[in-house]
């Protein structure tokens, strides 16, 4: 629990293998949900890198952006890679949301779907999985989400006086 179930690449050939059609990396996935569950050091260790990117996500609803798109990052991408190539100067142009450290544009996401996303996080426990998991990057993102949600308010109020007015 500690060490191995993270070294699993989670194929799934195991159970193609089996001769009684087990699935090891099936409970594999489920003793990784529990090293999370219980906040054990192994799931921490191997879920911080990944900090950055739900800070990312949660904070500007993406985690990619052009910039991130370039066959040379992604070599399994293979052929289809084409399709999402582009003139990065008229993408800029079209998406121009700054985001955090790494890229310059991302797709901007309403403040309404960012806070229904919030919430959904909160119902299903996914937040309290990351307070469990690294409770500094879990602060910063409930502080971020207050403050979005205040602001959704706020904007609620400005579009209910509007229609008072109306």
């Amino acid at each position: 629990m500690q060490e191995k179930i993270w070294a699993c690449a989670q194929c799934m050939t195991c159970a193609a293998r089996c001769p009684f059609k087990n699935s090891p990396g099936g409970l594999v996935a489920i003793m990784r949900e529990v090293a999370i569950k219980h906040g054990m050091q192994s799931a921490k260790d191997v879920l911080r890198p990944f900090g950055r990117v739900m800070l990312k996500l949660i904070t500007t609803g993406n985690q990619l952006s052009p910039d991130m798109i370039q066959p040379d990052h992604f070599p399994d991408w293979g052929p289809n890679i084409q399709k999402v190539q582009g003139d990065l100067k008229v993408l800029r142009k079209a998406i121009p949301m700054k985001t955090l450290q790494t890229t310059d544009t991302a797709w901007e996401v309403s403040l309404k779907t960012s806070v229904e996303m919030y919430t959904i996080w909160e119902m299903t426990g996914v937040l309290k999985q990351l307070e469990t998991m690294d409770e500094n990057l879990y602060d910063v993102i409930e502080d971020f989400i207050d403050e979005k949600r205040e602001e959704y308010d706020d904007w609620l109020d400005a579009h209910a006086d509007e229609k008072e007015d109306a």
